[in-house]
């Protein structure tokens, strides 16, 4: 939503019909606005919090509890993860996967094509380490492409997009297209273990980095929608909710909100991280369409 009074930045690229440059949630956005699809990207981690292709629900969740402003890490959309995931392949980065959310992006390319529009947004020059580029194609389906350039220095890269995809009740939910792959289980401390030989129902606290690359469909019965992630670049892909008995330890989503959303993760993480050698560049990304 918009913030009535509050000045629009100063757009340092000429924007076309249907992009503006205003507020959501109190914090500087590019809004779109056209026949095919409205959206929210916030500049503070580059974040989008909103998608709604025309004549559909959001295709993201957003926590109503959720922090927003300079340094936060919001809570819902799609935040992007990297240059670690988690804690770091060695559990030792205190800051909880990465800063590439947690930084001011710089909107360079606002174009549309048709209905069609597409951003880019660049990380900081302050960052020397690497250097991160996201470009999100907005119209009846939603893509995002995160390229990440090493420095000048070799980089050991994980990044994910760490999608919150809105769904009617995550306990009716049926994930397919993880079938019989294997997966670390972030509930039992990284325990290795693998999926059954059939689609994936939810039934408890889940957080699972998947050694799978494949379309993942979310069969949503209580939304009457299916909800389809096509990634590319990656190596696993994490599937996450807290249920009830974590969310109660979550300030930033409300205690009964936890049936609301699933996340669904490309990524590239643990051992299926990306070497990159100095000035080599790695993208990943993925495309989400909704079917009836």
């Amino acid at each position: 939503m918009n913030t009535p009074g509050t000045a629009a930045p100063v757009p340092a690229v000429s924007l076309p019909e249907g992009v503006t440059l205003g507020s959501a949630h109190g914090v500087d956005a590019a809004l779109v606005d056209t026949p095919a699809v409205t959206a929210t990207l916030l500049l503070d981690g580059a974040h989008l919090t909103s998608a709604v292709p025309a004549g559909e629900q959001d295709l993201l969740w957003l926590s109503p509890a959720s922090a927003f402003g300079p340094g936060e890490a919001v809570r819902g959309g799609v935040p992007l993860v990297g240059p670690w995931f988690g804690p770091g392949r060695d559990q030792s980065q205190e800051v909880k996967h990465g800063w590439l959310r947690n930084v001011r992006w710089d909107l360079t390319s606002a174009e549309r094509s048709g209905d069609e529009v597409t951003l880019t947004l660049t990380s900081p020059a302050d960052r020397t380490e690497l250097s991160a580029t996201l470009e999100v194609r907005l119209g009846a389906e939603v893509s995002l492409e995160l390229t990440i350039t090493a420095g000048e220095q070799p980089l050991e890269l994980e990044a994910a997009l760490h999608t919150y995809l809105a769904v009617g009740d995550v306990r009716r939910i049926e994930i397919q297209g993880l079938e019989g792959a294997d997966y670390l289980d972030n509930t039992r401390g990284l325990t290795p273990d693998t999926l059954a030989h059939a689609p994936l129902h939810l039934t408890e606290a889940t957080d699972r980095v998947v050694d799978s690359t494949a379309e993942v469909t979310v069969v949503d019965e209580a939304a009457g929608r299916r909800v389809v992630s096509t990634p590319r670049g990656t190596s696993r892909t994490v599937v996450w909710n807290p249920w009830d008995t974590l969310v109660t330890g979550m300030a930033d989503i409300p205690d009964e909100a936890w049936p609301e959303f699933v996340c669904i993760e490309p990524a590239a993480a643990k051992e299926g991280f990306v070497a990159l050698e100095p000035g080599a560049s790695h993208s990943l990304g993925v495309t989400y369409r909704i079917e009836h």
